[in-house]
Order: structure tokens, then sequence, then C-alpha cells
């Protein structure tokens, strides 16, 4: 018991101008679980209130993505960063995510957040719904990866090449959204007017910063058809967000994207993440490319169900 408060003592929450950005970016830069969607840059787009938890000195933090209604402090997911939790640039185990969650709770009576596949938490600790994601290894050559998709993969490039797509790179961040805000779009999820003006600006700067790319797929008749935006950082490219439209599924344009995306980035040692991919066969079509199923956690307090409804 004294050992677990000592370790305890060691967490420090801290509200925005209180922490340290420089070292807080170095910790996620070297941490071994490191991600984009944890640099400050990214957080203060998703909230520029966001608060922190921080073990000794920046050894391990975790970020909160801190919202205020009626008056109350909450916390709550954002579909631009499907995986936070605790990074830490030190050995990281069950216990200490454990110490985590429970000085969030101390701070936040209602919080749901998303932890990242490489946190291990005691599963009667709080509420807990298991979430799911697909990666997939970029070390091989294009030829060696192209001969390990399935079938069904196969045969839709077949069916993309028929049709003639096109896949270019450079689509701008205002084509980019006034796509996925057509009424015909398929998208990993509706976003509302304020989820927009934050992809924007994470548009803005990835572009600016040469940590992304928008792929667009053209159909023969040079319709714009499908869309990708792909974020790069710590070994890692993540699937942020997509869009693809009825002519895009019947023409298979994910798939040819997806595809000559993998080609000019094959024999790299980054690892692709396909959170966010459109496509009502999303499961089946990131297997076919072989993608691993990876697992991660979200943990949220259990709180009267009205009131996780005015906080959703």
């Amino acid at each position: 018991m004294n050992e677990e408060k000592q370790s305890i003592q060691q967490l420090t929450f801290l509200r925005n101008h209180e922490i340290n950005l420089v070292k807080w970016d170095n910790c996620i830069n070297n941490a071994h679980n490191g991600s984009i969607y944890a640099f400050s840059w990214y957080l203060d787009i998703l909230s520029d209130q966001w608060t922190a938890i921080i073990r000794n000195d920046y050894e391990a933090v975790m970020p909160l993505l801190h919202r205020k209604k009626a008056g109350i402090a909450y916390l709550t997911p954002s579909p631009f960063a499907n995986q936070l939790g605790v990074f830490s640039t030190e050995i990281m185990d069950e216990a200490m995510v454990n110490q985590f969650l429970k000085k969030t709770h101390h701070h936040y009576k209602f919080f749901t957040v998303h932890l990242n596949k490489f946190n291990k938490v005691d599963p009667k600790l709080f509420h807990q719904q298991t979430r799911s994601t697909y990666e997939f290894d970029l070390i091989s050559s294009h030829r060696v990866i192209q001969e390990n998709y399935s079938d069904r993969v196969s045969l839709d490039l077949n069916i993309a090449r028929k049709r003639e797509i096109a896949i270019l790179p450079g689509i701008t961040p205002n084509q980019f959204i006034e796509f996925l805000s057509e009424k015909d779009a398929i998208t990993p999820a509706s976003l509302k007017k304020n989820h927009l003006f934050k992809l924007r600006k994470i548009m803005a700067f990835v572009l600016k910063h040469g940590l992304g790319d928008i792929y667009a797929a053209y159909t023969r008749e040079n319709n714009l058809c499908a869309a990708v935006l792909f974020l790069r950082s710590n070994r890692k490219i993540n699937l942020l967000y997509s869009a693809v439209n009825k002519e895009g599924l019947e023409s298979r344009a994910i798939e040819m994207l997806m595809d000559q995306y993998i080609k000019q980035h094959a024999e790299k040692n980054l690892t692709i993440n396909f959170e966010n991919l459109a496509h009502p066969d999303k499961q089946e079509v990131c297997e076919g490319f072989g993608g691993r199923k990876n697992n991660y956690i979200a943990v949220s307090d259990r709180k009267h169900p009205l009131v996780r409804k005015l906080f959703k």
C-alpha cells in the first residue's frame, strides 16, 4: 500500500498553461508508443484547454481532452484521436496505467478516454469497452505485399484498373472537406461543424510541415470519387479520415487508392493504421490487404445514463 501511495504521488495534474511543452513533445517523440495525436500542436487543435497528468519530470504523460458544459468539466474522446492514453519513455505496466486513470478520475468525475494498444489496465477498473483497429507493416516490397493480398482485394484491384481509376496526391483541404460533405459521401462518422473546423486546421498544419498527404481517386471522366487523409509520425502512418461516394465504391476506388499508397511507401520501417477507412466491408478489406487486428480500450466512469447522454 505504501509503495502504491508513493507511486501515485509521482503523478501531477497540470492545466494547459502549466505544461512545459518542450518537455512534453520530447516525451512523445521518444516514447516507445509515441503518436502524432499526442503532440502539443495536435492537442491544441483538438482542445485548446487540454490538461494532462505528468509522471515525475515528463517520463510518462497522459493528455486529457478537457471540455466544460453547464459549468461541469468532463473528458470526451475526439474522432481525430482514436487512441491517446498514457505515453511513456520508460517501461510501462498495468499498475502505472491504473494510477493514471485513478488520478484522472480524481480531477474529472465524468470522463471517457480512449487508451492506446500499449496501455494495459485492470479489467475491473471503471467501465471498459474494447475497440478494434487494423495495422499493417510496410517493410516488405510492394510485390511481396501484393502477393499476400486476399482474392477479394486482388479482384477489386482488377475492377478498378478496368474502370481506369486514377490516383493522385495533392487535392486541397477545401476540396477534401467539400467532398466528404457531399450528400452521397460515405465517411467513418458524421462530423459536426466544429469537427470540420478542426479537421481543416489539422490538414493545414500537416501539409505545411510535411507530416501528411491527401490522396484522391478519380474516374475516367475525371470525377473525384474517393479521398483519404494520411498522417505520418513516430514510424506510423494513420489513416485519419476518408470518404468515398457510390461511384467510388462500385469502381473499387478505395482499394486502388490504398494499393497505390502502399506502393509509394513500401520497403520502409513504417506501420499503417487503417482506423478510419470509409468502407461498408471495412474488416474484410483491411484483412484482405494484410492488416492485423489490434484492440484498445475505452474507459469511462460509471455515471448515470442521463448524465452520460448530456456529455456525449
